[in-house]
């Protein structure tokens, strides 16, 4: 489409017009986008949920990237993989939110942070 505006100016010729074209659409590095390519032939409909636990685990935080690899990509508490979409929660065992150190931190799933606040709570 963009080249097609380019050509209709008179004074515009191919050379130019690719020219104008990368100036106004640069490619953005990878610094800024982040994108992590997905491995060969792969889809989040084959059934691979390590796979796709490890690639996520990549765009977390420190903390839960590390607690993750810690428990091998599965829930602290029902022990399920995670799914690509699914958010993940750090959970503090000994409830205090100030001791962040690893063997005090659990990667869970939201449905079951939710789960283990709502049992004590009832407690």
């Amino acid at each position: 489409m963009t080249y097609k505006v380019f050509l209709k100016e008179k004074k515009v010729n191919r050379q130019m017009d690719a020219n104008l074209v990368k100036k106004a659409f640069p490619p953005v590095p990878y610094s800024e986008n982040k994108h992590i390519n997905v491995r060969g032939d792969y889809s989040p409909f084959n059934g691979d949920l390590v796979y796709w636990s490890k690639r996520q685990s990549k765009l977390d935080n420190g903390a839960t990237s590390r607690t993750l690899i810690r428990q091998k990509h599965t829930c602290g508490y029902c022990g399920l993989k995670f799914i690509d979409e699914e958010k993940i929660q750090l959970h503090h065992i000994n409830r205090n939110h100030s001791n962040s150190r690893a063997n005090n931190l659990l990667a869970v799933h939201e449905s079951c942070q939710n789960y283990i606040h709502r049992c004590k709570s009832e407690s």
